[in-house]
């Protein structure tokens, strides 16, 4: 395997919060181990300006401009809890529902890929790279390397959620901007050199639409991380359900049958309440705050707020179990299924026929339910705290999904992504060479 030197474009990148973020953070960290030289273009995060690091170029991003913020989010109510920048009166990250009809196929056209292109192609004066790498979301950021033509290095396209396939947002609401959509996406998937999908089902559905090949390189965790004590829980004495990052999210997810699930144990043997809890660490994201105060819990749920990513893993280690909420989506597994496996504690799934419970079911790391069953997910939090579902932890093959080995799968991407583009220019002159096509 030769040593490439590969340039990683990517709008969500750390210090961002989420799991998403830290997926090519950790890639490049065991790519840079490999022998590969990585640079990263990525957007300054809300709240902070460009600053220069060592295999990380950051540009200027409207999102990140806090008087524009305030003015495009005019009337948005803030999330308390969800700075990055500390004492703005505006969430941070968030953009105008009104930007997400307009835009095709997203707001970050306007907001960092006019940055990004100026960075990319001065990146790509400067040094030669053998390969470019565009992971979205956002989606727009697949633009970049499909505007440089031919004369580009290796092209990889990853996704880590669907474009058309179990979008993320709503349709856009004129007959143009789909059309403009689908036909963006089929561009960007057939100019690619290699497509790379996070699941199956979105692999499956490139290779069913369009005929290319996708490769399969999962999100995954970081076996470096994570390696410190468990914070301590609240009461030693109490069953700790824990939930970091956000109850409700896209896709619809849904936490409501959870506490009331939870409710009903409580209800059916209120001593229960003395000995258990929820723990929800994570920024909180649109009604979050309603639903648990309205979910006549009161003290069994414990707030924490955002944390920092190493302690939120702490936490995780902490659990009696982790709880995992997901959408009827097939192609759902949240970033945090893989933090919850390097935690090594038994997990509770809300998931039924997507990856998430697929995984689960792989790696032996808990159990599955229905996401909208009650009484399912009342039996699974009853096994847990009888202790049955720790009795029967005995994860499998979990080591797939760790970061040392997918960063050896994108090795093999990369390689064929430049053997591809090598051979690009011998079929073209082949086919201007062929007498039938003249």
């Amino acid at each position: 395997m030769s040593a490439r030197r590969l340039l990683v474009v990517t709008y969500y990148y750390p210090p961002q919060p989420g799991s998403g973020s830290n997926r090519w953070a950790a890639l490049a960290k065991y790519l840079r181990r490999l022998g590969h030289d990585v640079t990263v273009l990525t957007a300054a995060p809300p709240g902070h300006s460009p600053a220069a690091a060592e295999g990380v170029v950051r540009t200027a991003n409207l999102n990140s401009n806090p008087l524009l913020r305030r003015v495009l989010l005019r009337g948005a109510r803030p999330e308390p809890s969800s700075s990055v920048a500390g004492s703005e009166d505006v969430p941070p990250g968030v953009m105008p529902p009104v930007l997400w009809k307009v835009f095709v196929p997203d707001p970050w056209l306007i907001s960092w890929n006019p940055a990004a292109r100026r960075a990319l192609r001065r990146l790509l004066r400067e040094a030669r790279f053998d390969c470019v790498v565009s992971s979205s979301p956002a989606m727009s950021t697949h633009l970049l390397p499909l505007a440089l033509g031919r004369r580009r290095p290796a092209w990889i396209a990853e996704f880590r959620d669907g474009w058309t396939f179990e979008p993320l947002v709503p349709p856009f609401p004129t007959r143009p901007q789909r059309a403009l959509n689908a036909w963006l996406e089929r561009r960007t998937v057939t100019t690619a050199d290699a497509v790379v999908a996070a699941t199956a089902p979105i692999a499956e559905d490139f290779r069913a639409r369009f005929g290319v090949r996708t490769w399969l390189v999962s999100n995954g965790f970081d076996p470096e991380l994570g390696s410190g004590p468990p914070l301590p829980a609240a009461d030693a004495h109490r069953m700790s359900f824990v939930h970091t990052g956000g109850l409700v999210g896209p896709w619809r997810r849904d936490a409501r049958p959870l506490l009331k699930a939870l409710r009903r144990l409580i209800e059916t043997d209120p001593g229960l309440a003395e000995r258990v809890e929820l723990v929800v660490a994570g920024r909180p994201e649109g009604d979050e705050a309603a639903l648990l105060e309205n979910a006549g819990l009161g003290d069994v749920v414990r707030r924490c707020g955002y944390l920092p990513r190493d302690e939120a893993l702490a936490l995780q280690r902490a659990a009696g179990a982790l709880v995992l909420i997901t959408s009827r989506n097939r192609g759902e597994a949240t970033g945090k299924l893989y933090e919850y496996m390097a935690a090594r504690r038994p997990v509770i799934a809300l998931a039924e026929g997507n990856e998430a419970a697929r995984i689960v079911a792989e790696t032996n790391i808990g159990v599955s339910v229905a996401p909208d069953d009650v009484d399912a997910i009342a039996g699974a939090l009853r096994r847990a705290i009888s202790g049955e579902l720790e009795r029967a932890y005995a994860p499998r093959g979990t080591e797939n999904y760790a970061y040392p080995l997918l960063a050896e799968r994108m090795a093999s991407v990369i390689d064929a992504a430049i053997e591809r583009r090598a051979a690009a220019p011998i079929a073209r002159a082949a086919q201007d060479d062929d007498p039938s096509r003249r």
